[in-house]
């Protein structure tokens, strides 16, 4: 919707870049909502504006066109990698972005902002790669819509109940104490699959009130003294029932809301049992006390129909404080600020047919279609709608906030080829929050029915995320109109009948997840895991033995006590949320692992690293971040019961917020560090292989972590790739007075020190480096260390191309080969963009590069309204700089479709010339084309830029190469001008290398830069190789000339760097 195509450059650019991609350009139609900063400058003053604009993302950033005029227009180009802040707010289709500050802003509506996300996903990670000191910033979210990105905690505002400000918290202390008082109490979970909360919604749904046994009654004698066994206690609408001879027995006690004047919960089973429950002060000043087992399930009952009673009385200042549950929204965020809550919207309460239609008793039913591939279904379903059931419909209106059909996947059948099945769902809200049903028929449903017939339950308050726009909408089998629900335990495809049927379940649903931000699921999730790494050296390591129990207020970790008969579970270790220091996603071996930092005690400054392999990480990570996110909003809440909230809940309803200062304010000092990180994908293994090659079927590397908690420490390890630690002369830098402590962690990629290595004498400078002297300074580059065959056969081998068929379609022009040449040089600097274009044939490419590894994705389109086919492409890498993996390319591709391919690539010794693809196929109209083509890699790819070096360490390892070989300098004659902001860009974003100022002949026409080139190969110490490089331009701009020195340790690295300098800057 939001997408209008590609933008064909309908105007004439000033960059060449976007010259070059213009055939990529996506743009978007949008209105300008707010503005400020530099946005100002040409967009004016606006504010909740609904100014129509264009916008563009191009290849370096985004431009944005608002026509005022037949023949004027306001245009302002953005480049990525000055963007300092995302944000999305779904649910309203806009986006909040920052560049270069966060006073500079703009506020954008869009037609499908999940889409636009999307795009700004690949652009900006394509940003990332060609701008190495860009920070791709981390997306923030308004509510629970979750686009391209899956939202974690720290990165979403959602919607306040209280007055007191959402960013507000309890001290670490007090909440890591209140935590473990209800723990060890009433807070206790529920085994797995053993939930309490959902037989008390279920009897709130058919019945209109809770039911729960007393086990002691104190206070008023009227009423204490008529307790005995059996008697129960009735949470309704407006008023409590106790009911001293049972719940069928007419013998009642009523105790209207209005006769009370306020109620507290005696929680008392952290201590001793049977001695917790709830204390009703009564208006007449008697209070009454009535005992219950499980006072959690009694006290969040209350607060639901205490609350909603008053709200519904106009008294909402009136709730209960500190409650979670009935609880209206006082306040929700948008990307503009904090505002009141939109008005609630309105669902169907009435049962409907298939077509929308109420039904009413007796009428007739339209046959309804089992599927969207099935008939009408033969079943025997009844064929009038049956009377409707008394004791609901009296309060059906209550319990139901929507209802209607929609499809969900099911029935016979494996995975994807299960059929989409009609199934009738029914949103209610109830005392234990808001659980989505559905039933076969809505004959099924309560209204008709006292039987439980319900064919499944999603429990909102479990809810991750609602993904507007399924992730499987792109599958020919799904559905239009579909929608994802994501809970701790599963995920749901949803289809509705239209679009506006769509918006009205997801306002609906967003708001049932909205108003549950602080109800807490009472069942634990359980994972079988064994232990990696253990400090304390107490759970069993060889086995899958030890379970973490996963609840809404930490980590139980349990192992079998084998001191007992029966091996019973016992706790380890329970640790409160506030207890988690950071915690990310490692796969050694293709065999996922959770480590966690955690804290050893409640001072807060001695931390322990466990790992627990379990083959369900990523649930378990999910599990924990759901987890936290719920541990913050009930202890926010719990900020009601302080001694100064009545101060800070009158001051928020002023609009004054108290500073956060009184306050915890956050987890640990790693939230912060947590929003500004973000939680990106982290460094993957691209070309998901083992050590051995082997392909581990795995998108996290073995090493580094891939961080889930947005927490880990640098990939690459603290190994400085210049020799920092083996030159006892050179003091080494100091660190950061900002950086934090890192915690303890085994480097398993550490960098080997090639500029202190011994220095191999060699006679002159060549290509190939000589012999090494002894074994304890083998070259590793002086051989392929994979041997002649690397991949044995298994990955394909990479070929080279010989002898090729007849070319019968006309060959490319001058024009197409410098256009080719122009869009690889591009494609280089920015990490994507078009490479090739026949007249038929069109190709992108995407690279990405971590480390020593690259994944080139290639996107073929075919331009023409006929088909090509028998298509090839063969990677040819003479100078055998890498090894690779290259999948199988669709060998068809029908009139204007499309394909892709991935080829995976390591690098493996410095080498050049690059290598290069040849595209073959048949062009149905023009006959056979074979082209060949730069493919969009060179060694240089791998450079890591290495800008923190001081001038005088820098210069002193400079000098240090000056054995033969070392140094290559060449004087080279651009056939165009010599620009020296021009050749720094180069410098940066091309050949990657940091830029090193400060040095005696530093100018603008003479700049050094640093690197550090990534290799894959492997030293004697199994470790891989990485190899500092130096470089030096100096420019003549009269002469138009360029002087290039380039220095390394190793020579075969400084012939391949200059070689690819030469072809680069020719």
């Amino acid at each position: 919707m939001g997408n209008q195509g590609s933008a064909l450059g309908d105007e004439p650019t000033t960059s060449i870049a976007q010259k070059n991609l213009q055939h990529f350009d996506h743009t978007f139609k949008a209105e300008l909502h707010s503005a400020q900063g530099y946005f100002v400058d040409t967009f004016g003053e606006c504010k909740f504006a609904k100014r129509p604009i264009t916008l563009t993302c191009k290849g370096s950033g985004i431009e944005l066109v608002e026509d005022v005029g037949i023949s004027s227009r306001k245009t302002l180009d953005v480049v990525y990698h000055e963007m300092t802040s995302i944000a999305w707010d779904h649910a309203n289709s806009e986006v909040k972005m920052s560049f270069r500050s966060d006073e500079n802003y703009v506020i954008i509506t869009l037609q499908n902002s999940v889409e636009f996300e999307g795009e700004m996903k690949l652009r900006l990670s394509a940003a990332a790669s060609s701008h190495r000191g860009m920070k791709i910033p981390s997306p923030m979210y308004i509510g629970m819509f979750a686009g391209a990105h899956k939202p974690k905690p720290f990165q979403r505002k959602r919607p306040n109940l209280s007055y007191i400000p959402a960013s507000k918290l309890p001290t670490l202390h007090d909440m890591r104490n209140t935590a473990l008082d209800l723990h060890r109490g009433s807070y206790r979970p529920c085994p797995q699959g053993e939930s309490r909360r959902l037989q008390i919604a279920l009897q709130h749904i058919y019945e209109g009130y809770n039911t729960f046994a007393l086990i002691n009654v104190r206070g008023a004698s009227n009423i204490a003294n008529q307790f005995r066994g059996g008697s129960v206690l009735l949470i309704t609408d407006d008023c409590l029932v106790f009911k001293p001879r049972g719940e069928h027995s007419d013998t009642r006690v009523e105790l209207p809301y209005d006769d009370i004047s306020e109620w507290d919960v005696e929680d008392n089973d952290n201590r001793r049992l049977g001695d917790s429950g709830i204390s009703v002060q009564l208006k007449s000043g008697e209070t009454v006390f009535f005992g219950v087992d499980y006072v959690r399930d009694v006290k969040h009952t209350f607060e639901y129909f205490w609350n909603t009673y008053k709200v519904s009385c106009g008294l909402p200042d009136e709730v209960k404080l500190g409650s979670t549950h009935g609880r209206p929204i006082v306040s929700a965020q948008t990307l503009s600020g904090e505002v009141p809550p939109p008005e609630a919207p309105v669902g169907q309460i009435d049962v409907v047919d298939q077509d929308g239609i109420v039904v009413r008793p007796g009428g007739k039913i339209a046959p309804r279609r089992g599927s969207v591939s099935s008939g009408v279904l033969a079943s025997k379903e009844p064929s009038v709608v049956p009377s409707e059931n008394r004791n609901v419909k009296k309060h059906w209106h209550k319990v139901v906030m929507h209802q209607g059909w929609l499809l969900k996947q099911g029935g016979v059948g494996i995975g994807t080829n299960k059929s989409w099945i009609k199934r009738y769902f029914v949103l209610y809200k109830t005392s234990q929050g808001h659980f989505l049903v559905y039933y076969s028929d809505f004959t099924e449903c309560p209204m008709y029915t006292s039987e439980k017939n319900h064919r499944n339950i999603v429990d909102l308050s479990k809810a991750t995320f609602i993904r507007p726009g399924s992730n499987k909408q792109d599958n020919p089998d799904t559905p239009p109109y579909c929608f994802d629900i994501v809970t701790t335990e599963r995920e749901w495809t949803l289809c509705a009948e239209s679009q506006e049927n769509v918006q009205r379940w997801l306002k609906l649903l967003t708001r049932a997840v909205d108003e549950d931000v602080a109800i807490l699921p009472d069942e634990e999730l359980v994972f079988k895991v064994k232990p990696k790494s253990d400090p304390v050296g107490i759970l069993p390591a060889n086995d899958y033995s030890t379970e973490l129990h996963v609840s809404s207020l930490g980590v139980a970790v349990t192992a079998p006590d084998l001191s007992t008969k029966d091996s019973a579970m016992r706790e380890h270790y329970f640790w409160v949320y506030t207890d988690f220091y950071k915690w990310s996603l490692v796969c050694p071996g293709g065999k996922y692992a959770l480590m966690v930092n955690v804290f050893a005690d409640s001072s807060f400054s001695r931390r322990m690293e466990y790992a627990f392999r379990t083959k369900e990480a990523h649930r378990l990570a999910t599990a924990i971040e759901f987890y936290i996110e719920k541990f913050m909003s009930i202890m926010h809440m719990r900020l009601e019961l302080a001694d100064n909230a009545a101060e800070e809940i009158d001051a928020g309803k002023s609009g004054v917020g108290q500073p956060q200062e009184e306050h915890g304010g956050g987890l640990h000092i790693v939230a912060e560090e947590d929003r500004e990180q973000g939680y990106n994908d982290g460094d993957v293994n691209l070309l998901e292989m083992d050590d051995n090659g082997a392909s581990a079927h795995t998108p996290v590397a073995s090493a580094p972590a891939v961080p889930a908690g947005g927490f880990a420490s640098d990939p690459f390890g603290d190994a400085d790739p210049f020799g920092e630690h083996s030159a006892p002369a050179r003091s080494a830098p100091a660190p950061a007075a900002h950086a934090p402590a890192p915690a303890p962690k085994k480097t398993t990629d550490a960098l080997l020190d090639l500029f202190d290595a011994p220095v191999v004498p060699v006679s002159a400078p060549a290509p190939q480096p000589a012999a090494p002297a002894h074994a304890a300074s083998a070259d590793p580059f002086g051989s392929d260390p994979f041997g002649s065959d690397p991949f044995g056969g298994d990955f394909g081998a990479v070929s080279v191309s010989g002898a090729h068929a007849p070319r019968l379609a006309p060959p490319l022009t001058a024009q197409q080969v410098q256009q080719h040449r122009t869009w690889f040089l591009s494609a280089l600097g920015s990490g994507s963009g078009p490479v090739y274009n026949d007249g038929t044939l069109q190709v992108a490419a995407k690279v990405e590069v971590r480390g020593s590894q690259a994944r080139v994705t290639l996107s073929f389109t075919n331009a023409s309204p006929a088909s090509i086919t028998e298509l090839k492409v063969t990677l040819d890498d003479a100078a055998g700089l890498l090894r690779s993996k290259v999948t199988p390319v669709q060998e068809t591709i029908a009139g204007l479709g499309s394909a892709q391919q991935v080829i995976m690539a390591e690098c493996m010794k410095p080498a050049a010339p690059g290598p290069q693809i040849t595209i073959e196929y048949n062009d149905t109209l023009q006959g056979k084309r074979n082209n060949t083509i730069p493919f969009p890699i060179l060694v240089t790819s791998f450079n890591e830029p290495l800008a923190t070096l001081s001038p005088a360490d820098f210069q002193t390892r400079w000098n240090a190469l000056s054995q033969a070989g070392q140094e290559v300098q060449q004087v080279l004659r651009p056939s165009y001008p010599v620009v020296p902001s021009q050749i720094h860009n180069a410098l940066s974003t091309t050949l990657r290398f940091g830029r090193i100022n400060g040095l005696p002949d530093s100018t603008e026409f003479v700049v050094y830069g640093a690197c550090s080139l990534r290799t894959g190969a492997k030293n004697p110490a199994g470790e891989s190789i990485s190899v500092g490089c130096m470089s030096k331009i100096e420019m003549n701009v009269q002469a138009n000339a360029l002087r290039v020195t380039v220095r390394t340790v190793h020579p075969a690295a400084s012939a391949a760097l200059m070689e690819t300098v030469k072809s680069l800057f020719a």
